[in-house]
């Protein structure tokens, strides 16, 4: 990485890649150890916490080293060990969550790498589940697994599985940054707000889950504690009131190559940004958004949610409460969000109709049933089924607003 990323960047990368792991394997609520070597423990600690357990890797190549730290946890007792690799931005903590759940079942679990190497590994203890993993001696699990194998080499998946007497419990295939071009496009996420404060926690909450992604909170003139709340959280900037200026205006400072326009009441679903970021590798798309929920479950809401997935899906007209994604060079050949204060969404799918396929991608968003509380399911679907209606038969955009609102 370092031609490429230079020394400072590429030490840069492996700090976010580090942070991210660490935090997601939190989630998980299991006892974590941090294998390293170079620098001290005392650094460590400053940087990654307290909280946490911290072990020197010793000496030796990778599988030695691993096979260490499976020989040292077993010895102490452990029943199930997962070691996970710091290089695989896409391994979510459900993911890390769901090889502990596989190892209650088998002998051992991977997580393969798409550079046929692996991202995840982890035994569990010999003899605690049916049929046992082989081994040589009498070790608690099969330490040939990590010996002869052509560590850096496109065999490592290949040997390490020929080197098995039963069949793992395989995860799901993940990148992981090997070279430059596999690091993943940073995602900048534009939230507009209007005193916001009540539903903002959590819908930042779930951005900042995401792998090197930067939220831009944009305000249009809030008289909450909006700005408190943000404080620390993501940036923070003012705007005009009306959310195509305050979204134009956070894409403008945004910094990543990807766009996430998300409304403040709105939480994104679990993995989300590597869901984004795969959408987005298939070129003819212009722009994606996720299925719609509502999170109260209200006496008719599922036929809304239904014809709203309809129209996503079918006819590729999703709506700004789905959460738009497009990359930068999409979102600035379309001009951005029109200037008009109602239907900015609509017509921004338009202009990015014009430039390829408009997809809607399984997973859903969650999103805020309070105006259906407000005014009722049947009343708010025909408001906005009317201001369909008006905007086509050229309604000005000022009249809709009025009956919007």
């Amino acid at each position: 990485m370092i031609p490429a990323l230079g020394a400072e960047g590429a030490a840069d990368l492996q700090r976010k890649m580090t942070e991210h792991t660490v935090a997601q394997a939190r989630k998980t609520g299991a006892q974590i150890e941090i294998r390293w070597t170079g620098g001290t423990e005392t650094q460590l600690r400053d940087w990654l916490g307290g909280d946490l357990q911290y072990a020197e890797q010793g000496v030796g190549d990778l599988g030695e080293r691993m096979a260490r730290a499976f020989q040292e946890h077993f010895e102490a007792g452990a029943e199930r060990v997962v070691i996970v690799g710091c290089d695989c931005p896409s391994n979510h903590w459900k993911n890390i969550q769901k090889s502990f759940q596989w190892l209650e079942t088998s002998s051992f679990v991977i997580g393969p790498a798409s550079d046929r190497g692996y991202y995840l590994i982890g035994f569990c203890r010999a003899g605690s589940v049916i049929p046992p993993p082989r081994s040589r001696t009498s070790e608690p699990f099969p330490v040939e697994m990590f010996e002869n194998i052509d560590w850096g080499s496109e065999n490592v998946l290949e040997q390490t599985l020929a080197a098995a007497s039963v069949p793992p419990a395989l995860l799901p295939e993940l990148d992981d940054v090997d070279l430059p071009r596999d690091i993943p496009p940073k995602i900048s996420v534009i939230v507009p707000t209007l005193n916001e404060a009540k539903h903002l926690f959590q819908c930042l909450e779930k951005v900042n889950e995401g792998f090197d992604v930067e939220a831009i909170v944009v305000d249009g003139g809030s008289t909450d504690c909006t700005e408190q709340l943000v404080n620390g959280f993501s940036h923070f900037m003012k705007c005009e009131k009306g959310r195509a200026a305050q979204q134009n205006a956070g894409a403008a400072a945004a910094s990543g190559e990807i766009l996430l326009f998300l409304h403040a009441d709105t939480e994104l679903p679990a993995n989300w940004d590597f869901i984004v970021r795969s959408a987005l590798e298939k070129q003819w798309v212009s722009l994606g958004a996720f299925r719609f929920a509502v999170k109260e479950r209200l006496t008719g809401i599922g036929a809304v949610e239904w014809g709203t997935n309809i129209r996503s899906r079918l006819f590729g007209m999703p709506y700004g409460d789905q959460g738009f994604f497009l990359r930068r060079d999409t979102f600035e050949a379309i001009g951005g969000f029109p200037d008009q204060t109602i239907l900015e969404d609509v017509e921004l799918v338009r202009r990015a109709r014009r430039l390829g396929k408009i997809v809607t991608v399984q997973e859903k968003v969650l999103t805020s049933g309070r105006r259906w509380q407000k005014c009722g399911v049947f009343r708010t679907t025909m408001i906005n089924q009317l201001i369909l209606l008006g905007a086509a038969l050229g309604v000005p955009p000022h009249k809709l607003r009025r009956l919007y609102g």
